[in-house]
């Protein structure tokens, strides 16, 4: 068999290195079931088909980010800002909308020149001022979401923010990253996250989250389907646990990323019995001490419930009014008199005589 040349190796590297395969599709899709990513490993490795079937269950919608080396900044990104949509809260987009800008900072610290990096820094501001124009209109359709992300300069741009802001973010934290690396942060910047359509990492997803996700709030969760043991797919948060937060939740399969969406909680809608009588009436200035039993004023609203008769105790009967201090003489219908006023020893009887029409 002939051998090829070094320079004919040089070549085919230089062409592999350089091939970029057609992708279809528009960078960031509509919402669509996840049913979908089930029929595609149908008839694949076992694995991936047992845990996309119960993905499917746990998290029924999907968006899909196009595979052009982009998708996971991407996913990121839109995900974020998604999530501001969806949230609906103007003082938080407006802060979010500071914090980013505020962000300059780290550029300059790291060498960037602000005439370069301020188009892509006003490409994401453009985002921020939609999403805070759609809240006070009422708007919580994502359309015009997806449509920016869509649009390839504004697309691009965004995600370059991002790119630079996590350079310059683990350049100036190093030692977080440097242990799990086999290069310089440097070098590794350069190289895997400088790089136009150079897809994100283990290592860069978490300095992203670090540096730029983080400080919104929202939760990172990773959904893992690979070979790996269980039925399910594998968790990971990247972030600690934010509930009153939103959540940015990725599916990651080898070598690419998506979104997901999980399901919405349950509610028993079984219906309710209520039991309570006569709530009106108020037992809690009884006083308890005074009765033989402790008294529950929620039980004691339930009409026909017994005492248990083997808890050994009756209630306290009535005690008798006591007797009045004065003694009342019962009505007369044919005295003019009250015989009560005989009592009094300041009363002055009036003498009464009967008028003609009375004779």
């Amino acid at each position: 068999m002939n051998t090829l040349s070094t320079a004919e190796m040089e070549r085919f590297q230089k062409l592999s290195n350089e091939f970029q395969p057609d992708v279809q599709g528009p960078p960031v899709s509509t919402k669509q079931s996840s049913s979908v990513i089930a029929m595609e490993y149908a008839n694949a490795d076992p694995a991936f088909a047992t845990k996309s079937n119960a993905l499917a269950l746990t998290h029924p919608w999907t968006r899909t980010m196009k595979g052009d080396g982009n998708c996971g900044w991407r996913a990121v990104a839109f995900g974020y800002f998604e999530n501001l949509l969806n949230l609906q809260n103007l003082m938080q987009v407006r802060h979010e909308l500071a914090r980013i800008k505020s962000m300059n900072a780290l550029l300059d610290q790291t060498g960037q020149q602000e005439h370069l990096y301020e188009i892509f820094v006003d490409a994401t501001e453009d985002v921020f001022i939609q999403i805070a124009t759609a809240i006070q209109s009422g708007i919580r359709d994502e359309t015009f979401l997806v449509d920016a992300f869509n649009e390839e300069y504004n697309s691009n741009a965004i995600i370059t923010h991002f790119r630079l802001l996590t350079s310059a973010w683990m350049k100036l934290h190093p030692a977080q990253y440097e242990a799990f690396l086999s290069m310089p942060v440097e070098q590794y910047c350069a190289t895997r996250i400088d790089v136009v359509r150079t897809e994100i990492d283990e290592i860069g997803l978490q300095a992203l989250v670090d540096g730029v996700i983080g400080g919104s709030g929202f939760a990172v969760e990773i959904m893992y389907l690979d070979r790996s043991e269980g039925e399910a797919v594998t968790p990971h948060l990247l972030t600690p646990p934010r509930p009153t937060g939103g959540t940015i939740c990725l599916l990651y399969r080898p070598g690419h990323y998506d979104l997901l969406y999980p399901a919405e909680p349950t509610v028993n809608m079984e219906p309710v019995v209520n039991y309570q009588y006569a709530m009106t009436s108020d037992y809690s200035p009884w006083d308890q001490g005074a009765l033989a039993f402790d008294v529950n004023s929620s039980l004691m609203t339930i009409p026909n419930l017994m005492m248990d008769p083997s808890f050994g105790m009756a209630p306290s009967p009535m005690p008798a009014a006591p007797p009045s201090p004065y003694r009342v003489s019962p009505p007369q219908e044919v005295s003019p008199y009250n015989q009560a006023h005989f009592q009094n020893q300041d009363f002055e009887p009036i003498h009464w005589e009967p008028s003609d029409s009375r004779k």
